[in-house]
């Protein structure tokens, strides 16, 4: 033995054999290794016989000098079985502790207690139990691991499984769309209406799915910035009205006056907490009935009080018990609806908890059902926030503002669109002019397609963001633009460095967002009322959607015809040719022009030729869909028609 004092444990090491089942049960008896051993439901007599019998033979071992220190054959397993049992490494370290307690113990209860024999029991113990201690946290780490890479691969298989679900998906929405437009008979008309509903639902599942495994495993982000939040619960209002009509139900709402112009919170999640009340309200209510939204404010929480009540068919007391649970439904819900992802109002309240919230609900069997979301917000002075509330304006500003867009129809809708807040615009129409520019000039942020010739807009980023760190400059707001705007679009442009994402067509309220976020405002200028819809003129329908004057749009309707002549005959002459690539490009530029003035049919069909030929080729008829798809071209309006 190399270590001096082992030999007072040496010539104690008799006598200990002879106190082993005394020390043991001292051991196990112990209250706080009792309590550990009861709390993960460990039977006492068995570990004795089963671990603790072993370890100690090994202690006695390394004494005889017969085992070397830290080569326990049974230590592994020992280990392998406390991990297994989730017993916490504080928990294993009071079972050592106590351990070598129990041996000292009863050394001095025999006699043979000295300053070198504490010393050698000590060093012992508690060398070895430090290696086991390290071992156990290298096991535990290693599970932790384990469960992470297991969560990794479970997020790719969510991944992997909604794309290539969402290929073949949006291809059979596509052509149903395709064969609606044909007049192929009522009762073939009403099974395309099945298929295309069905389809509908399947993809609305699959985002709930993603939805919900995003929120389980921590990846949503809340994000609180300053709203109106008279501004948001009327957008989100909006949305529902159609779906609403169809079933000629109403959509009642009130907005308290007590609450703040301006509060901080993340208004996304909250719009998205409400979407998700106002479908199950819509999907549940009987006919001819009101949904009634109120919006309140209670100040000395400072929370924010979102109501939601439905005269539908109501909720049982023992559904109630689990109506928030993953993929349940009601059953009575589940007669009226025909079923779903039962994701929903799981999503509603994990988002609540996340803000620090609460959801909950009062319902009955024929009373139908109110749900009530507490949110805590914080107020704030900002006077983006007041101007909107108040006079109902638009957030002009001051800046310099960078556009990389290929599109020659698109860059004229941004450049008018900026200008009329009070923009200074600057536009190229690839990445690498993009990089040159920033080099030489200074922008206050930038708006950047994604695909661009040259160089795409992820390359230009990643340069920029190279050329920033190289020569310590301020970090540039870029925000991309993209007509990709599935689930993951955003989170990759982030990833990619963008500092937002912005769809095509981007919609006001986005563009404001992104305004109020990097620029200062400046005195701002009326804007038209919202009017009802229901018999607006085609001029009328532009200019609010697009927020531009008549003759902005007038200009940009006779610029897009112009292009669209040339482009459906590069179309043509592709389509004869084969040439697959000029036909998906052509469609792509095609798709997002179209949508900026929302002809949303013309768009849709633009989308399913491009990717068919990206990915149907042999397959797909380009000659029957061409045909189709002039046809809807020549229903557009042109300038003549709407002045």
């Amino acid at each position: 033995m190399d270590f001096p004092s082992f030999s007072y444990l040496y010539h104690a090491q008799e006598t200990l054999a002879t106190q082993k089942d005394s020390i043991l049960d001292e051991w196990i008896s112990q209250k706080q290794c009792a309590a550990i051993l009861g709390r993960h439901s460990i039977d006492p007599k068995w570990f004795k016989s089963k671990y603790a019998s072993a370890v100690f033979d090994y202690f006695m071992g390394v004494v005889a000098g017969e085992v070397e220190l830290g080569q326990c054959p049974v230590m592994k397993e020992f280990i392998d079985y406390l991990k297994n049992q989730e017993i916490r490494s504080d928990e294993l370290f009071l079972l050592c502790t106590h351990f070598k307690r129990s041996v000292i113990n009863n050394t001095y209860r025999s006699g043979i207690n000295t300053q070198g024999l504490f010393e050698a029991v000590s060093y012992l113990f508690d060398t070895n139990f430090s290696s086991i201690l390290t071992l156990y946290n290298d096991t535990i780490y290693q599970k932790e691991q384990e469960a992470i890479e297991a969560n990794k691969a479970k997020e790719y298989f969510l991944s992997n499984m909604s794309h290539e679900i969402r290929t073949p998906l949006n291809a059979i929405l596509g052509f149903v769309n395709l064969l609606k437009s044909e007049s192929l008979g009522e009762r073939i008309d009403d099974y395309l209406d099945i298929i295309a509903q069905s389809g509908e639902n399947l993809l609305h599942i699959i985002n709930d799915i993603l939805d919900f495994s995003k929120l389980r495993s921590g990846e949503f982000v809340i994000e609180p910035l300053p709203f109106n939040i008279q501004n948001k619960m009327r957008n989100a209002l909006e949305l529902f009205v159609p779906s609403a009509h169809v079933k000629s139900l109403s959509i009642d709402y009130t907005i308290s006056p007590k609450i703040p112009h301006c509060i901080v919170a993340d208004s996304f999640r909250i719009q998205q907490i409400l979407g998700n009340l106002l479908s199950n309200a819509i999907k549940f209510s009987s006919p001819n009935l009101p949904i009634e939204v109120r919006v309140d404010f209670d100040p000395e929480q400072s929370m924010l009080i979102i109501e939601v009540r439905d005269f539908g068919v109501g909720i049982s007391q023992q559904d109630q018990q689990r109506i928030f649970d993953p993929f349940y439904q009601s059953s009575e819900g589940m007669k009226q609806s025909g079923g779903g992802s039962g994701l929903g109002l799981s999503i509603c309240n994990q988002l609540a908890k996340q803000m620090g919230g609460e959801i909950t609900l009062e319902s009955k069997i024929g009373w139908g059902s109110l749900f009530v979301v507490r949110l805590p917000v914080t107020i704030t002075e900002d006077e983006t926030c007041e101007v909107k509330a108040s006079r109902g304006n638009i957030g002009a500003y001051y800046g310099y503002v960078l556009v990389a867009e290929d599109n020659g129809a698109n860059q004229e809708l941004i450049r008018m669109t900026l200008e009329r807040y009070g923009l200074n615009v600057t536009i190229v129409d690839n990445g690498l002019d993009a990089y040159r520019y920033i080099k030489t000039n200074t922008y206050d942020f930038v708006l950047m397609d994604e695909q661009m010739p040259v160089m795409n807009g992820s390359e230009a980023v990643k340069k920029i963001r190279l050329y920033e760190r190289e020569n310590n400059l301020r970090h540039l707001p870029i925000i991309a633009l993209s007509a990709n705007v599935i689930k993951g679009a955003r989170e990759r442009a982030l990833q990619h460095g963008y500092d937002a994402f912005m769809g095509k067509p981007f919609n006001i309220s986005e563009l404001e967002l992104v305004l109020e976020m990097y620029l200062e405002s400046k005195l701002s200028f009326e804007k038209p009322m919202l009017k009802d819809n229901s018999h607006v003129s085609e001029m009328e329908r532009m200019q609010k959607a697009l927020m531009l004057e008549p003759e902005q749009i007038k200009k940009l309707l006779e610029l897009f015809h112009t292009n669209m002549g040339r482009m459906l005959r590069e179309l043509r002459l592709a389509i004869e040719a084969k040439d697959f690539e000029t036909i998906a490009g052509v469609t792509h530029t095609i798709k997002g022009s179209s949508a900026n003035f929302r002809f949303e049919e013309f768009s849709r069909l633009a989308a399913i030729l491009e990717e068919s030929a990206t990915r149907d080729q042999e397959r797909f008829d380009f000659e029957d869909a061409l045909s189709v798809f002039e046809n809807e071209y020549y229903k557009l309006p042109k300038v003549e028609e709407i002045e």
